[in-house]
């Protein structure tokens, strides 16, 4: 009999596994959609402006992917949870299994086997993947600030790179862009300014360096001012433009796109923040799991959207004070050894507070209680 029980047991931590991890997916496809469609326009609109080279595109959007999916893992964790323990209650099926002897316990005991998990694999995103898809994000964003690409130019306007020292216009372009014709080049070489006249342009990379050219066809190039002895007109078939390179080994990144071994040793607040944010996420997974199980709790055919609105009260009241405490540590308001952590430790006192809300046990104490107080009136 024993055995029969703990075999059901078993299967029903199996089955609320299944459907939690089922409603997660579904809850983080949607979230990512949502999110890397807005960013995914954004990206097609400054590559049509010509700042952004079409090339990678793609990629920064799977860096978006990265640096948000463990962001979302706790709120989508939290409501998957709730959604699937409150249809359980609904249904009366938790009903049914708290009377085979299933506790509170052993529902969170069911919700750890989710929740410890999905909280490492937050944490590895928090900590290492976030910030190197930070790292990653700025770094192609400063290259293609300033970086010439034939694909990024647009016909029909001026186009300016390397801060204004290069100067683009061209008239037309091949279906493909691969190709421009009809082009003005403003360029400054060692001090010197020039114009350069062409009727088409392509662009290529030497392997053996790294370096890329725009190498121009038949055309014509004026070095120097009009009027005076240095001045000279050159005729080519070919000419080949360098194209700026960045230094960005020597730029210091942000904060958010540091690696965690680096703010770890670091002592400035803004540093000791997104540490502390980074180490709040997989925490706020554990806490979330706390809540949601008492939070989930309703009558057998009850509505269980009421209790879906005040969760996402509770989430939105934990978002803030995350947010809060957060630019708390960058102003030194907090000390460094609270830092973040007690928001999560607020959530868990909500759910305890919940739980003592609910439960049977509390409307006996005070049953009880006053019971004892009542011969002592009159």
């Amino acid at each position: 009999m024993g055995q029969g029980r703990a075999d059901s047991l078993a299967i029903i931590d199996r089955l609320l596994v299944r459907e939690v991890l089922k409603t997660l997916g579904v809850i983080l496809v949607i979230l990512l959609l949502v999110l890397l469609a807005s960013y995914f326009v954004k990206l097609l609109g400054k590559a049509a402006a010509g700042s952004l080279s079409p090339n990678v595109v793609l990629t920064l959007l799977g860096l978006q992917a990265v640096k948000v999916l463990g962001i979302l893992l706790p709120p989508a964790f939290f409501f998957s949870l709730l959604w699937v323990l409150g249809n359980m209650y609904r249904r009366g099926e938790m009903v049914a299994l708290q009377a085979t002897g299933m506790g509170p316990a052993r529902i969170y005991g069911a919700v750890m086997w989710v929740a410890v998990p999905l909280a490492i694999f937050a944490a590895a995103l928090t900590l290492q993947g976030l910030p190197w898809a930070n790292a990653s994000i700025e770094r192609i964003k400063l290259a293609q600030r300033d970086m010439l690409d034939i694909g990024g130019i647009r016909p029909g306007r001026f186009n300016a790179f390397d801060k204004g020292r290069l100067v683009v216009f061209t008239g037309s372009a091949s279906e493909d862009g691969r190709r421009l014709q009809d082009l003005f080049v403003q360029d400054r070489q060692q001090g010197r300014s020039g114009i350069v006249v062409a009727q088409e342009a392509y662009q290529v990379t030497d392997r053996a360096s790294g370096e890329r050219f725009v190498i121009l066809v038949n055309g014509r190039r004026y070095e120097g001012v009009p009027g005076q002895a240095d001045y000279a007109i050159a005729e080519f078939g070919e000419y080949a433009l360098r194209l700026p390179r960045l230094d960005l080994g020597s730029r210091r990144l942000r904060v958010g796109a540091r690696s965690t071994e680096t703010l770890w040793q670091e002592d400035d607040l803004p540093a000791r923040a997104e540490l502390q944010f980074r180490f709040s996420v997989p925490t706020a997974v554990l806490a979330f799991a706390l809540l949601a199980v008492p939070l989930a709790r309703t009558r057998p055919r009850g509505d269980v959207f009421g209790r879906v609105g005040m969760a996402i009260l509770v989430y939105f009241i934990f978002l803030n004070l995350q947010r809060l405490a957060e630019r708390w540590m960058e102003l030194g308001t907090l000390p460094a050894w609270l830092g973040m952590w007690w928001v999560s430790a607020v959530m868990v006192l909500v759910a305890a507070l919940i739980w003592l809300a609910d439960s049977f046990w509390l409307a006996g104490v005070l049953r009880r209680w006053r019971g004892r107080r009542a011969p002592g009136v009159g």
